[in-house]
């Protein structure tokens, strides 16, 4: 008893230590469950092995024992199934509680904040700003207007642009490289040649293949007139 006042109030545990332990009530009820199961599972053989051995009494008393492990166990599921019920729903309202503080601090902050603004001068600043932005608009187009009087006629370019490409085209042809004459003849001749010089070897191929016979004087100018057409050809 507390000769001072008044006792104080123990402080309201927080929902998360609450949690906690229920944490490790489930802990404990998985281990509990753990050994009742091992408790079933060995009576269950025990039966077995009496009912072998031929002793009823032993094996009927086995198995009221795995129904008495088998009842605690199902009472423990139950149990089990209640602790995670009850954690899933403290975990749910731990977490909603957290939102709902933080909801409420922005809107604290929120509220702060406009308190802190005022509507009109809001307005005010809002309107100076576009009526800078007009000015500046108004500026810029002033600077983009050309500078002077323009009296020149887009006609009047059009036709000084065609000029002006007709030229370099005639620059362009006059630039051109030109053939000499001589070169021209030169690659005349150079063309014909292969034709000449086919008859020369046709020619001397007669020649040579002709018969040796005595020469009569027709024969003999004949002979000297291919001579000649022989040594024209250059051959």
């Amino acid at each position: 008893m507390n000769l001072f006042g008044r006792a104080k109030k123990a402080p309201k545990p927080k929902i998360s230590e609450r949690i906690k332990e229920l944490k490790e009530a489930q802990e404990m009820l998985d281990k509990q469950e753990a050994h009742l199961e091992k408790k079933m599972e060995e009576a269950r053989k025990m039966a077995l092995q009496k009912s072998r051995q031929k002793n009823k009494k032993a094996a009927i008393f086995q198995l009221k024992r795995k129904k008495m492990f088998e009842k605690r166990l199902n009472q423990l599921y139950g149990q089990r199934e209640n602790v995670e019920r009850l954690i899933n729903a403290m975990e749910t309202v731990a977490f909603n509680k957290a939102n709902i503080e933080k909801l409420k601090k922005g809107k604290e902050a929120l509220a702060q904040t406009i308190e802190e603004v005022d509507v009109d001068k809001v307005n005010e600043l809002m309107d100076d700003v576009n009526e800078q932005v007009a000015m500046a608009d108004e500026i810029g187009e002033a600077m983009a207007q050309t500078l002077g009087n323009d009296d020149i006629e887009e006609e009047d370019l059009e036709k000084e642009l065609e000029e002006l490409q007709n030229e370099e085209m005639e620059a362009e042809m006059l630039q051109a490289p030109e053939v000499p004459v001589s070169e021209q003849k030169s690659e005349k001749v150079e063309q014909k040649q292969p034709a000449i010089v086919e008859v020369k070897g046709d020619l001397l191929a007669e020649l040579a293949s002709a018969p040796s016979a005595p020469v009569s004087k027709p024969e003999v100018k004949q002979n000297k007139e291919l001579e000649a057409i022989t040594a024209g050809l250059g051959i």
